[in-house]
């Protein structure tokens, strides 16, 4: 037997009504196709019907017990040491101070199709993200170029100059409708009380 853990992008959908999720469902198959999907709700024949003719790999999960987010945990205090006297030397040599981290990362290119960005700081792109290529951020982006390919922002916020209609962006785990955003105007996009806002940029 051979145990692996892998690390896989999913989505966690709750079906309210069928005729809601299967419009959302229809609208962002191509979209959902890259995610496992966890399933949650009433799963009726028509859904799962849709679900199994798709090809999308899914599981219903509504008797699981599963958490989703963090799990804080507290760390036990741990009873003070006596104090010791501690002698120290004087090194001549002089300390070298911690390396760090870029602020951001620069992408001056295209994104190439079958190309696959992973970051988990800042990045800006001046260039167009093609068919086929995906980009993942963990924090926020700036894209000036046109979305073609996959773009997932977990970010505050994400700048963008337009959308085709091959491109699927996701904001804050939300797919983000193509028809609200605009072409060749620059806009950004913030998440405020649960809510996806778009503004222009001015």
């Amino acid at each position: 037997m051979k145990v692996t853990q892998k690390n896989v992008r999913v989505f966690h959908i709750e079906i309210d009504d069928e005729a809601s999720f299967l419009e959302y469902f229809r609208k962002n198959t191509l979209l959902l196709k890259e995610f496992f999907l966890l399933v949650e709700g009433n799963i009726t024949k028509n859904i799962a019907f849709v679900l199994e003719q798709s090809g999308v790999c899914y599981k219903e999960i509504n008797n699981c017990n599963i958490r989703f987010g963090g799990i804080k945990k507290e760390t036990p205090l741990l009873e003070e040491e006596p104090k010791k006297e501690v002698i120290s030397e004087v090194l001549s040599e002089p300390k070298q101070l911690p390396k760090q981290l870029p602020k951001l990362k620069l992408y001056d290119r295209p994104i190439r199709s079958g190309e696959e960005i992973i970051e988990s700081i800042p990045i800006v792109i001046f260039g167009r993200v093609n068919s086929g290529a995906k980009v993942f951020c963990e924090e926020s982006m700036s894209i000036y170029g046109i979305i073609d390919g996959l773009v997932q922002c977990d970010g505050e916020y994400i700048v963008l100059s337009g959308i085709s209609p091959r491109g699927h962006l996701i904001f804050n785990g939300e797919i983000v409708d193509r028809e609200t955003l605009k072409q060749n105007v620059l806009q950004k996009i913030i998440v405020r009380d649960n809510v996806i806002e778009i503004k222009d940029v001015v």
